[in-house]
């Protein structure tokens, strides 16, 4: 099957050029193709970009919030989702997940890393329900599972062989929290652990880390990458502490970052909301993002969670989120607004370590054409996703309101 797509503008090249597209790959990306291709769509000068890539959420705990009580802190969202999931069932996880899955298509998003709870409370009944639509969606969309110990591994003593089992079956990657350990010292030897056994699975490493202002475990993550040779493939998720460090010593931290290859994510729907109980001044509850962007540290951000205790909102929606973050991190400059969206591409793309990914020519056709031509104008306006190609196959039309390859 051939594509054609005509007068496309990137984030990179402003001039309008074409791309054709043939057997799932990019062709020819030049100024004018006369070729003829089998279906042929006009971008009309508007932004053409490869396929977002959500970094960061929590499939399993989606839509929560339409069953419990309000949250007034994090600690007691932490709390109401502990309780929720000794009710969960594999069935239950599969319906809400699916909705999600949808959602993302709907906007754009074909690659999501999704972070899954594996305790003593849940076991791997959402690590099952969300890799059986691993593989129904795997036409439409890539998922990537992390394997989550939300509760510890010493604090609950059964997550660490449940982590084991599902590496077996198949997780993509190791996660963490090591102040779920409440004790500093086993928060150490929690980094420690899972930093050892990425490193022995050949999995990456994506760690929550100084989610809360007042801890300190960043430099000990540091370590343990370094440690077990895992630069390149960890990612330091949230990292709000780091804004409160002494600009001096908070320099150093993203001086190690950098030298380790580490990735960050932030989290602004979630964390600009979830400190609603804080007093005054409420904190934004993000990180140094542009002390990071100016190092050249791999820097993206994340949805986190959707209508469930910690974020009563949340869509799936990369421009929506990308418009939030600008706010959040007052990204105001032009350059700082296109590297907005970088952050949901190529930014999230390394993350995710996604190979032939892009608009050069050999990469994969995963494509997102928008309905705006500039990346300005395309969060100020809220920019919505006129095309979906997957694999150089139209999966969702604006003006058609979906293909038939797609019901929803």
């Amino acid at each position: 099957m051939s594509l054609l797509i005509k007068r496309c503008r990137t984030l990179e090249v402003k001039e309008e050029f074409d791309l054709l597209v043939e057997s799932g790959k990019i062709l020819i990306s030049k100024e004018k193709i006369n070729q003829k291709a089998e279906e042929e769509i006009d971008a009309e000068g508007n932004l053409v970009l490869p396929s977002f890539v959500e970094p960061h959420v929590h499939l399993d705990k989606a839509f929560l919030a339409e069953k419990l009580p309000e949250a007034k802190s994090m600690s007691e969202a932490r709390k109401l989702v502990r309780d929720a999931k000794s009710r969960f069932t594999k069935e239950d996880v599969l319906k809400r997940a699916e909705r999600c899955i949808r959602i993302a298509i709907m906007n754009g998003v074909t690659y999501i890393r999704t972070h899954i709870d594996i305790d003593g409370i849940v076991g791997l009944n959402s690590f099952e329900a969300v890799s059986e639509l691993k593989k129904k969606y795997r036409d439409f969309i890539t998922l990537q599972i992390v394997a989550f110990p939300q509760e510890g591994i010493f604090r609950d003593e059964a997550a660490y062989e449940l982590l084991s089992a599902a590496l077996d079956k198949g997780a993509d990657a190791v996660g963490g929290l090591p102040e779920a350990e409440l004790e500093m010292e086993k928060g150490i030897r929690h980094i420690e652990k899972l930093a050892a056994l990425a490193s022995e699975r050949k999995v990456p490493l994506d760690m929550h880390v100084d989610v809360q202002p007042y801890t300190n475990y960043i430099e000990h993550f540091i370590s343990e990458v370094k440690r077990q040779n895992l630069q390149g493939h960890a990612t330091a998720d949230h990292l709000i502490a780091l804004a409160y460090y002494d600009d001096n010593y908070a320099k150093e931290v993203i001086n190690m970052l950098k030298n380790e290859r580490i990735n960050v994510i932030s989290n602004p729907s979630t964390m600009m909301v979830s400190g609603a109980g804080a007093a005054p001044p409420i904190a934004r509850g993000l990180t140094r993002i542009k002390e990071l962007l100016a190092s050249g540290i791999n820097i993206a951000f994340g949805l986190d969670n959707i209508v469930d205790p910690y974020n009563p909102f949340g869509d799936l929606d990369p421009i929506r989120n990308a418009w939030l973050f600008a706010y959040g991190g007052q990204l105001n400059s032009e350059a700082e607004i296109t590297k907005l969206l970088y952050m949901p591409t190529y930014s999230s793309s390394r993350i995710l370590e996604l190979k032939n990914y892009g608009l050069q020519e050999g990469c994969r056709a995963d494509i997102n054409i928008l309905d705006s031509s500039s990346p300005r104008e395309a969060l100020r306006r809220g920019s919505k996703v006129r095309y979906v190609i997957r694999s150089g196959r139209i999966i969702l039309s604006r003006r058609e309101v979906l293909s038939s390859h797609l019901e929803i």
